[in-house]
This record gives structure tokens, C-alpha cells and sequence, in this order.
């Protein structure tokens, strides 16, 4: 997950957090590892408030487009 924080330039949990969740799936190199990653991040954060649409993206498949 790092390293896909590197490749977007986000360094920052408020720049993590301007990108809708739906739209992480759309980068290259976004996939199911990175994706569980990123849920076990914002859940022991508890960053879950900032993202409305946590819950239904935790439970949905990998869709890059």
C-alpha cells in the first residue's frame, strides 16, 4: 500500500481521503492486496467517518477499469 501511496503522490491522510473510494480501484496497480490493505488501514485509524461509502466499498469486488 505504500508504495501505491507513492505512485499517487499522496502523503497526507487528508489527500487519502479527497479521493473517493470507488475511484482508488481506477489506478494502475490498485488491486485486491492493496484494497485489503487499505480497509484494515482506515478501519484501525478509524478513519471510516471521513469515507460515507465505507461500509458498501469494504464489501465490494475489485472493478479496474
Amino acid at each position: 500500500m505504500l508504495n501505491f501511496f507513492e505512485y499517487v503522490g499522496i502523503s497526507t491522510v487528508g489527500e487519502l481521503a479527497a479521493i473517493p473510494l470507488s475511484e482508488l480501484t481506477r489506478f494502475r496497480g490498485f488491486k485486491t492486496k492493496c484494497k485489503a490493505e487499505m480497509i484494515l488501514f482506515i478501519e484501525a485509524e478509524g478513519l471510516q467517518k471521513l469515507y460515507a461509502d465505507f461500509a458498501q466499498w469494504k464489501t465490494s469486488g475489485i472493478n479496474n477499469r
